[in-house]
């Protein structure tokens, strides 16, 4: 179960399912607990209970003669839901870390799998650092040795610091749109920078060198970049639990108000009706 809520995570890009699958993942965190899950599920009956008899007391103080009907139950019904819903969630919420370290996890795995977006990747470092020019117009490396990627080429040509900067900013910028396109619900909370990355790819393409070796492994640069970003995205976890809590709690006061609303609405408009009546008669 809990690995394919994380492969359909991944493989979406709706907003709305991430929702919904990070929801999932909580609440499965949240049983996996035990006595918390036990305890959350009679404190959200009771507040809902608490919501809708709340409810029923602001209406009758709108109009007293008004009968609780068809509508009235209706509404209700939807109010005990999300105010049980977001009880649920908010309990939920004390197992952010776990979850987003599962997520985030599964982004790296799946970015490293990615063989599109790793040839993609590779074909526009290699372009980046083929238009890396000197001031009369020649190019910085010398790329006899390196035929383009569409034409076999495996190896990027990165003897200046210019081209190293150049290739490990391509990795970087494109680990760090991914992770905004694949997971966009988390990438609305957090923010996917990518740390030392940066200078750790620099320091490993150095040592690397130091060894006479002539060409640069690009895989190194992924596994550096995807690392580094992932623990950067794990240290704002926190900041989800506050998000969240601020969201649900939102939502579920526009709802209530709405519902309230609403069901006012009905109830002055039976006043109006009634008076209506008896000035007919």
């Amino acid at each position: 179960m809990e690995q394919y809520i994380l492969d359909k995570m991944i493989e979406s890009n709706s907003l709305l399912i991430d929702i919904v699958m990070i929801l999932l993942q909580l609440i499965i965190e949240m049983k996996s607990a035990g006595q918390l899950f036990y305890i959350s599920i009679p404190v959200a009956i009771l507040l809902s209970i608490c919501v809708v008899w709340l409810i029923k007391i602001i209406v009758k103080n709108v109009n007293n003669s008004y009968e609780l009907g068809f509508g009235f139950a209706i509404s209700s019904f939807f109010s005990f839901i999300t105010t049980f819903s977001a009880v649920l969630f908010l309990f939920s919420l004390q197992f952010t870390e776990p979850v987003v370290k599962v997520v985030i996890k599964g982004w790296e795995v799946s970015l490293m799998a990615n063989s599109d977006w790793r040839d993609k990747t590779f074909r526009e470092a290699y372009e980046n650092v083929a238009d890396l020019k000197t001031e009369d117009g020649r190019q910085i490396e010398n790329f006899n040795s390196y035929p383009h990627p569409d034409n076999g080429g495996s190896n990027i040509p990165t003897v200046s610091e210019q081209a190293k900067l150049v290739s490990i900013q391509t990795y970087i910028i494109a680990a760090e749109n991914n992770f905004e396109k694949t997971v966009p619900l988390l990438n609305w909370i957090l923010t996917a920078k990518s740390g030392t990355a940066e200078s750790d790819i620099l320091n490993d393409m150095k040592q690397h060198f130091s060894k006479n070796n002539s060409t640069y492994q690009v895989d190194n640069a992924y596994k550096i970049a995807s690392d580094r970003i992932s623990k950067a995205l794990l240290e704002q976890s926190g900041r989800i639990m506050i998000v969240g809590s601020i969201f649900v709690f939102v939502t579920w006061l526009l709802i209530q108000i709405i519902v309230i609303g609403l069901i006012s609405w009905i109830a002055l408009r039976s006043i109006k009706e009634n008076f209506g009546a008896v000035k007919a008669v």
